[in-house]
């Protein structure tokens, strides 16, 4: 007998991949599938949810305390819970998703490797392309990790004349002339990387320049993740490292940032292309007027 399904995607911009794999399964099955109305919970036969920011936790307990029979998942709610085999396999075409999951790198910030353990291929683009949009986003963590498969997906997207948007950014680290010979030969609109450390900074300079040499994309971006486990000043120097190099910034300020009105200005300053690339932080504190005696400071403490 059909069921009724209830599923709460909380927090993803996109629709959600896990929840998309659980509307097919039970499509599939034969299921009346109901989308984000939580006024439904408990007038359902099953209901999941998916979390994806820790913030949000507490909606999800929330959900959970009205209809504890709620499943509920996601890197915000819970890591242990994880999708049966068989809704697992599903491969919903909806233009964006991952061909591989995990990462090499164990970042103290991240919580992919926990997640999702050691890099390796879940599929490629044929598995989440619908044969028709001419636009393709990848979500994978880490892809160049992989060279052949790397290779692979390039060559996918080539023969099939598709945009590629790397969407969570590739490791920088492992770029090489190979690697830049293949991002030229695909269309891609802009690049994102990370510069999440002061000690990346050599490596930033030698691998824009190489960037550079090859013209791969109309624009560079870098995630600059703030507050974690640097200094305000460090901060700083990685955005102007980059105003420098000709990229453009994203400052992510971590949920450890200190509740400080300049990380706030910085963040202001830097995620408007139009203000970090025509003017420094010193000239964007001041056309914003913010003369007051605590801005003084910030201002004479940073610029002398």
């Amino acid at each position: 007998m059909a069921e009724k399904i209830l599923l709460l995607n909380i927090d993803s911009k996109l629709t959600n991949i896990a929840l998309k794999k659980i509307e097919m399964w039970h499509t599939q099955r034969g299921d009346k599938v109901i989308w984000d109305m939580p006024m439904m919970l408990g007038m359902t036969d099953r209901a999941y949810a998916s979390c994806i920011f820790t913030k949000n936790a507490s909606i999800v307990a929330n959900y959970k305390g009205l209809y504890p029979e709620l499943i509920a998942g996601g890197t915000g709610y819970d890591l242990t819970i994880k999708l049966p085999s068989e809704i697992e396999a599903m491969k919903p075409k909806i233009n964006y998703g991952f061909t591989t999951r995990g990462c090499i790198r164990n970042c103290a910030f991240c919580l992919v490797p926990q997640a999702e353990g050691n890099i390796h291929i879940v599929g490629d683009i044929y598995d989440i392309w619908d044969g028709k949009s001419k636009t393709l986003i990848l979500l994978d963590n880490n892809i160049l990790a992989l060279p052949t498969h790397f290779e692979m997906i390039c060559e996918q997207v080539w023969s099939e004349d598709l945009v590629v948007d790397f969407n969570q950014g590739l490791d920088i680290r492992l770029l090489t002339p190979t690697v830049c010979e293949l991002l030229k030969s695909i269309k891609i609109k802009e690049l994102r990387f990370s510069f999440d450390s002061p000690k990346l900074e050599p490596i930033i300079r030698k691998k824009v320049s190489l960037l550079n040499d090859y013209d791969v994309a109309n624009r560079y971006w870098f995630f600059v993740l703030v507050g974690f486990d640097t200094t305000f000043e460090e901060d700083l120097h990685r955005l102007d490292v980059l105003r420098e190099l000709g990229c453009v910034a994203y400052v992510m300020r971590h949920e450890n940032t200190p509740k400080e009105e300049r990380y706030i200005r910085l963040a202001e300053w830097a995620n408007q292309i139009w203000t970090f690339c025509q003017w420094d932080f010193e000239e964007h504190c001041r056309r914003n007027k913010l003369r007051s005696r605590k801005w003084h400071s910030i201002v004479g403490c940073y610029y002398g």
